[in-house]
């Protein structure tokens, strides 16, 4: 909801924003381990290869390099 009202500097040029995945933990230290995880290279590869659907790879990979979209 931030993220899509703009309110987020990092991540408002990239709006508006569609929830393609959501996952539940059973604690904030699993959550953040897991979010800082998919921000590195592995992470990045295991979230479209796992976590997305092609759909939604097609649409957003003229975003990045390779064929890859930003996060």
């Amino acid at each position: 909801m931030e993220h899509n009202k703009g309110l987020v500097k990092s991540t408002s040029p990239y709006r508006p924003w569609n929830l393609v995945f959501y996952s539940a933990f059973e604690n904030q230290k699993l959550a953040k381990d897991f979010e800082r995880y998919l921000k590195t290279g592995s992470g990045k590869a295991f979230a479209y290869k796992r976590l997305l659907n092609s759909e939604v790879l097609k649409k957003d990979s003229s975003r990045g390099e390779n064929g890859i979209p930003k996060l």
